[in-house]
């Protein structure tokens, strides 16, 4: 472990695109510091007090995946394809110091499979070892207070929103941070097809929260 090093966390970037707005859905009471995660996004690779070099990331989930399935995943970034949440995602939650209302990826996919592989890939290939057991892909809605989180599996306006919303693909980005606070970390884009949109798309939510 490198002393003093930012934490590493490498991130496929997603268009989540909702009817209204995050901040619609979750009471004000049960959520708790990010709150509401307006950067929604799949990790793929976290790495505490370590800094990952980003300049041969690119190179490394080629050689790991090989050239059809980098193709495949390159070609989801590349288009500007919509997909029904709920046609790729399940409704879940984590539960630690703090919940999360998360989105999990599906078994069986073809991203799901993809990301799996790049995420034991990098960790061999990069010493990281992981907190949790198992990798499980997915996008964060909101981080709450403990034992909160339960109550919005069964919502009936959660799900009825999720029916309606669809998610694009974005880039793949990493970004260094001494915690996870946003204003912490800076980012650094791997593919850069999106970010232009992806950056003025964030400061419209962050305005419509602060309407809220």
């Amino acid at each position: 472990m490198e002393t003093n090093a930012l934490n590493s966390c490498l991130m496929l970037a997603v268009n989540l695109d909702t009817p209204v707005s995050l901040g619609c859905i979750f009471d004000s009471a049960d959520l708790k510091d990010t709150g509401v995660e307006l950067e929604s996004h799949i990790t793929l690779l976290y790495a505490q007090s370590r800094e990952i070099d980003y300049t041969g990331l690119l190179e490394d989930i080629k050689d790991i995946v090989g050239y059809e399935d980098y193709k495949w995943l390159y070609g989801m970034i590349e288009n500007d394809n919509k997909y029904r949440v709920l046609d790729l995602f399940d409704l879940g939650k984590f539960e630690n110091d703090s919940d999360y209302v998360i989105l999990k990826l599906r078994k069986g996919t073809e991203l799901y499979r993809i990301l799996r592989l790049i995420n034991k890939g990098l960790s061999i290939k990069h010493e990281v070892k992981s907190d949790f057991a198992d990798y499980i892909p997915h996008v964060s809605l909101a981080e709450l207070e403990p034992g909160t989180a339960q109550k919005y599996m069964k919502s009936e306006t959660l799900l009825g929103i999720l029916e309606d919303s669809v998610i694009g693909i974005e880039d793949l980005l990493i970004s260094y941070g001494a915690s996870n606070e946003p204003e912490d970390r800076k980012q650094k884009y791997l593919t850069n097809l999106k970010c232009i949109d992806r950056y003025f798309r964030l400061e419209n939510l962050k305005k419509e929260l602060q309407e809220l």
